[in-house]
């Protein structure tokens, strides 16, 4: 049986919350009371899902023991970010001077192409 499914992300607790789409549910995390940001949607087979979301749960425990903070772009609400290298600030300060501007950010957003 195959059915939508809709993955949300809490940015505050960083907890992933899977939910059908053919059910109602609300992009509310119930820890936080934080609007979720939606990082995805697609089809699965129940079964499959069932192994799946067993693995997901083994990971999760292990990113629970071993925390790296998920960073969400404050432009876009996306995770798809990097950090921003002390070798690629020197640059930038090197080429640009005092106007160059990825001294003064941490962060750079692979989806918008922003630094912050």
């Amino acid at each position: 049986m195959f059915y939508e499914r809709a993955s949300y992300m809490c940015p505050k607790c960083n907890q992933i919350y899977f939910f059908n789409k053919a059910e109602e549910y609300s992009t509310i995390c119930p820890k936080c009371n934080v609007e979720m940001v939606d990082i995805g949607t697609d089809f699965v087979d129940s079964e499959v899902e069932k192994k799946k979301e067993e693995q997901f749960q083994k990971r999760l425990q292990q990113a629970r023991n071993n925390p790296t903070p998920l960073i969400c772009c404050p432009y876009c609400n996306s995770v798809n970010t990097s950090k921003i290298s002390t070798t690629s600030k020197v640059i930038n300060t090197a080429i640009f001077g005092i106007f160059g501007t990825k001294r003064h950010n941490q962060w750079h957003c692979n989806q918008c192409n922003s630094d912050f």
